[in-house]
């Protein structure tokens, strides 16, 4: 844990903040190993210092196993080093009786084989960093197809009707590409984003012109923030694992983005 801490806080230390203190709906944040992708999602993590949020909503694709809906842990907690984190069981039964594409599950939330899934956990302890407690809904994509997209931010966007709710999609960027190709996809991706264009994500996410291995946790947050009043997303960070190595033979991209309210 104080290892955990040091090095969360050394991350956050060095991240921007916006100046505007715009109302914050959603977020996106890499999750790769912290050492890669830590110092882009603190970007994204640093927004939340002073602002009173109850319940967040992590959305998270699931990398080892394929089931057809959107799963949302049937379990009581999370736990990480930095302690347990309970689910907000109440919430969570009201998110998955209105749509069979939305179900109470441990699929991807359970191990799957020897492999267990980390897209969700490595959000976590950022969030125990800057909120400590709160209430915790985590939601792993089986399939990441517009339709479930839609369906699970239409869903979300029903339920949350106050401020008090924040919603994270677990995503990186392009794989494996030199440098300047990922530059160049990331470019795309962040852009159409900028947009709020989740139709076109959604499009070439799954025609694998645009690359991002939690492209429907995106477009899922950006379908509710969108309903829920969110007029910008906001790019807070951009950078791949070849600024951290130095190897731009093969890198993955990482991209911090605000989902936010126009100041009242």
């Amino acid at each position: 844990p104080a290892e955990l801490g040091k090095m969360l806080d050394g991350f956050l230390a060095r991240a921007a903040v916006l100046e505007a203190r715009q109302p914050l709906v959603g977020l996106i944040s890499p999750h790769a190993g912290y050492v890669y992708s830590g110092p882009v999602a603190a970007h994204a993590y640093a927004l939340l210092k002073g602002r009173k949020v109850e319940r967040v909503v992590v959305i998270s694709p699931s990398h080892f196993e394929s089931f057809a809906f959107s799963s949302v842990y049937d379990g009581s907690a999370y736990a990480t080093p930095l302690g347990q984190i309970p689910v907000d069981q109440e919430f969570a039964t009201r998110l998955t009786s209105g749509n069979p594409l939305v179900r109470l599950s441990s699929r991807g939330h359970a191990p799957s084989g020897e492999r267990g899934e980390h897209a969700l956990e490595v959000q976590l302890p950022f969030l125990q960093r800057m909120l400590g407690s709160f209430r915790l809904v985590p939601v792993v994509m089986g399939e990441q197809n517009y339709d479930l997209s839609r369906a699970l931010g239409v869903s979300l966007a029903k339920l949350i009707a106050v401020s008090d709710t924040l919603i994270v999609a677990s995503s990186d960027l392009s794989h494996f590409h030199s440098y300047d190709e990922a530059v160049k996809l990331d470019r795309k991706t962040l852009r159409a984003i900028e947009e709020l264009d989740y139709l076109s994500l959604s499009q070439n996410f799954e025609r694998r012109i645009w690359e991002a291995c939690g492209g429907g946790p995106i477009v899922a947050a950006m379908i509710a923030a969108e309903r829920l009043g969110a007029t910008q997303a906001r790019v807070l960070k951009y950078a791949n694992s070849g600024d951290v190595t130095g190897d731009r033979s093969r890198v993955v991209g990482y991209g911090a983005v605000a989902l936010v309210k126009p100041v009242a």
